[in-house]
């Protein structure tokens, strides 16, 4: 009786009404920095622009506008402005930390695509701001902070922190100690009368980089990590500690014979990363390279460092730089003259493939990102996959989002005979802020709830017993949580008997960690490709009451079964195998997938 309860409680989370979706949504947020209305027709404001928006991700504009329509009847300029998550909620799609913008400039006739635009509480905060207090704007970021000010929002900025982030005493780190260090690295007399907030974002992002929080950020309305022109007009990833160049549109490598670099305008490229490590948050190793070579992206950050300052001079920015490329064997070297552009160069999701059967009868279940399409394809997918000698799941360059997938896949894994386990083990920090079911949008319990059936009772018991934490958390923390991943009495759900190979790489981190690190634990499944990058944070934002600067920390402390911390380790796979420098462009090869097909044959 109590698992069919249970059973109920997940189909609800599932297929709940578009309205209980949309409150899963974990923030108001927007892109937009300024909306107009000319007549009927929108106009958003991005970057100082204005522009027509045609599309947020993949939703048409229209079709949100339409949703606002029918669900606030004569509220439309309204709710577009404050209440655009939730209005994307019930179209079926919730946008992330940031968003892809399709737009047209408003004196133009040619579409442009923005990628990685931030999706923020501040922004949002801002729009309605400026409906309810119009004619009176609400107050934008000031230009300049004076030093009583700045020394406020450091107060604000340390009082935060003590209260709500889980990995303050992670690394042993002193945060006053730290927070002087590097106002001294900019400010060698210290404070200054006043301040451009720009520099106290710089100064605060460094610090809390040290803490090892994947998820922490420190941002402005005017200013994010790694935004601003101008850009390199291509692209570069990673290969077992080489950097692959490839042209942006992914149609070839930047010059076929000379796939490596080897310098970036004379540097060694290795220094170039090292530069962008103090802006990363010092989680694993691949979490910390995967970010810095898409941090090379903006050539002002870049040259700043190899200027020797933090001045934003065009002509510097903007001049011609030398790229050393290397042949696939080491042997041979050519440079090429690169001409910095104005577009950024997007990586969207890779690789760009969809779930399918293939010839070899093996299951091929692509999940791009963690989010309601993911669920709806473990359930269209599954039941094609029931006579497969085989399952591959691909959830590389997948950055997260809810772990809705995971309980269903999980769903399918559990023979008939198989006991439901352990997937995750968790603390948050306590907080006036957090509610005693903190934890319950992870789908985690207190692993003494009365909630829980007997059988699951039993296997936690059993993973708790063996569970010893890489970190003793210090007081001031919750008690422990747990994930617990069993059948959800979906109509769709039979037991999947067969082996199946979960594809990973360095772009996998939040919810496809757990995804990856939950999963692992079984025994038919194998993980294959390279490590993620780790992290599982539950993330809160604060905002700084003077200059508007937005933080977000984690206020989760969450641990593998096996006790190791996600942020910091990542999860490794079973069998590595690395990509051949063609895998980034259109038509490439596909090492990993045939590696995953051949195991799963030789099995």
């Amino acid at each position: 009786m109590f698992r069919s309860t249970l059973s109920l409680l997940l189909l609800f989370h599932f297929f709940a009404a578009p309205s209980i979706l949309a409150q899963d949504h974990p923030t108001k947020a927007s892109p937009f920095d300024a909306i107009r209305w000319l007549e009927q027709q929108v106009q958003v404001q991005v970057g100082g622009k204005w522009y027509i928006p045609i599309a947020i991700d993949v939703v048409e504009v229209e079709q949100i506008l339409e949703k606002c329509r029918q669900q606030w009847p004569g509220q439309l300029q309204k709710r577009f402005a404050e209440d655009l998550m939730e209005a994307m909620a019930l179209l079926g799609h919730e946008p992330g930390d940031t968003v892809t913008l399709r737009l047209k400039p408003v004196e133009a006739t040619t579409e442009i695509v923005l990628d990685g635009i931030p999706n923020t509480i501040g922004k949002r905060q801002q729009l309605r701001g400026d409906r309810n207090q119009q004619p009176t704007p609400m107050r934008s970021a000031p230009s300049w902070l004076s030093k009583k000010q700045v020394e406020q929002e450091i107060a604000a900025f340390t009082a935060a922190l003590r209260d709500q982030f889980a990995y303050l005493h992670l690394k042993g780190i002193d945060l006053d100690e730290a927070i002087e260090k590097e106002v001294r690295n900019y400010y060698s007399k210290g404070l200054p009368d006043r301040m451009p907030p720009v520099d106290l974002v710089m100064i605060l992002q460094r610090v809390l980089m040290q803490f090892g929080d994947g998820h922490a950020d420190v941002r402005s309305s005017n200013f994010r990590l790694g935004e601003g022109e101008p850009f390199n007009p291509f692209l570069l990833d990673d290969i077992d500690g080489k950097l692959v160049a490839y042209q942006q549109k992914r149609n070839d490598l930047l010059d076929p014979k000379y796939p490596y670099v080897v310098s970036l305008d004379g540097r060694p490229i290795e220094d170039c990363i090292d530069d962008m490590t103090p802006f990363i948050a010092s989680g694993s190793p691949q979490l910390v390279r995967h970010r810095a070579i898409r941090l090379l992206r903006a050539i002002s950050w870049w040259r700043r460092v190899e200027d020797g300052g933090f001045h934003d001079h065009e002509r510097v920015m903007y001049r011609p730089f030398d790229l050393e490329l290397s042949s696939r064997d080491g042997k041979k070297t050519q440079t090429v003259k690169i001409q910095p552009s104005d577009h950024k160069p997007p990586y969207r999701q890779w690789p760009h493939s969809e779930s399918r059967l293939l010839e070899e009868n093996i299951g091929y279940l692509r999940l791009v990102r963690m989010d309601h399409r993911a669920v709806e394809d473990v359930y269209r997918w599954m039941p094609r996959f029931r006579d497969t000698d085989g399952l591959i799941v691909d959830v590389r360059g997948n950055g997260g989002g809810t772990r809705k997938a995971l309980l269903a896949l999980a769903g399918f894994l559990l023979g008939d005979q198989e006991s439901p386990w352990v997937g995750n083990f968790a603390v948050y920090r306590k907080s006036s802020k957090f509610d005693a079911d903190h934890l319950a949008n992870r789908f985690m319990r207190r692993i003494d709830s009365d909630e829980w059936t007997p059988e699951q009772r039993l296997t936690i018991d059993l993973a708790i017993a063996t569970f010893k934490p890489e970190w003793q958390v210090p007081d001031g923390f919750s008690q422990w949580h747990a994930l617990v991943l069993d059948r959800t009495g979906h109509p769709h759900e039979f037991p999947y008997a067969k082996e199946v190979v979960i594809l990973s790489d360095a772009g996998c981190f939040s919810a496809t960690d757990i995804f990856l690190g939950a999963l692992e634990l079984h025994p038919r499944v194998t993980l294959m490709g390279t490590a993620s990058s780790g992290g599982s944070a539950r993330s809160q934002r604060f905002t700084l009451p003077h200059s508007l600067i937005e933080v977000k920390c984690a206020s989760m402390a969450s641990f593998r079964p096996n006790g190791k911390l996600y942020d910091g380790n990542g999860v490794e796979v079973d069998i590595e195998v690395h990509p051949d420098p063609s895998f980034f462009i259109m038509g490439g090869d596909d090492r990993v997938l045939e590696a995953a097909v051949t195991h799963l044959r030789s099995r």
